[in-house]
């Protein structure tokens, strides 16, 4: 019985920022959320997190626009679109907005969900001069 092929290493790349993004705004979900239910001492873990969240998101966009070709426009228009709301997500945090920063999470949540499934199904377009 052979193993299967591994993808293409830029689909290895994608794929390996998409769950490290994905990884990080559960992470943040996670601290939030003992935060809400009266755990205070939660609420450094989750500033920390922000800025790593933040930092792997811009890193994972620029990833994917880097990578473009690879990637595709819908991964590249995801990745982008989620480094963006992360932005937001991360200055209302900052500015004390906490009702609309619970809801942007929640669509930041989905946003990475989706540049992950998105990302994990892609396959490489085809070479026209192959």
């Amino acid at each position: 019985m052979a193993l299967p092929m591994l993808p293409h290493p830029h689909l290895i790349v994608l794929r390996s920022a998409a769950t490290v993004v994905l990884s990080c705004l559960i992470a943040q979900a996670g601290w939030a959320a003992a935060v809400l239910g009266g755990e205070a001492q939660f609420a450094r873990n989750h500033e920390v997190g922000a800025w790593v969240t933040l930092a792997a998101t811009v890193g994972s966009a620029l990833l994917y626009v880097l990578l473009r070709t690879s990637a595709g426009a819908v991964n590249v228009a995801l990745a982008v679109v989620l480094a963006g709301a992360v932005v937001a997500q991360f200055t209302l945090g900052h500015t004390g907005q906490r009702a609309l920063h619970i809801f942007l999470g929640v669509l930041v949540a989905m946003l990475g969900t989706a540049l992950t499934s998105w990302t994990y199904r892609h396959a490489l377009p085809e070479d026209p001069g192959a």
